[in-house]
């Protein structure tokens, strides 16, 4: 499976921006948006996360932290459409 890069253009015609996933060989010149020739720039970014060095959370812990998270915004999340609920009743 190949993993292809995600690059965002911008029109300098009419503004429009658009994320493309293609190869790196490839390059967009035209705007679909308004129809332009070779009106599109590609707008530099970063797709990447670079973790700090001196991070001491293994990947088990981060993992168990992000469980833990997801739970309680469940939970709560869960009591307000209980009480939703019963208001609108």
């Amino acid at each position: 499976m190949k993993i292809m890069p995600k690059y965002v253009y911008e029109c300098t015609n009419c503004g429009a921006e658009l994320e493309v996933v293609h190869s790196m060989k490839e390059k967009l010149k035209d705007c679909e948006e308004c129809d332009t020739i070779e009106s599109l720039r590609r707008i530099p970014s970063f797709s990447f996360l670079r973790e700090d060095p001196a991070s001491s959370r293994s990947p088990g812990r981060k993992v168990k932290d992000f469980i833990e998270e997801s739970r309680d915004e469940l939970k709560k999340e869960r009591r307000n459409l209980q009480k939703k609920e019963y208001n609108d009743v």
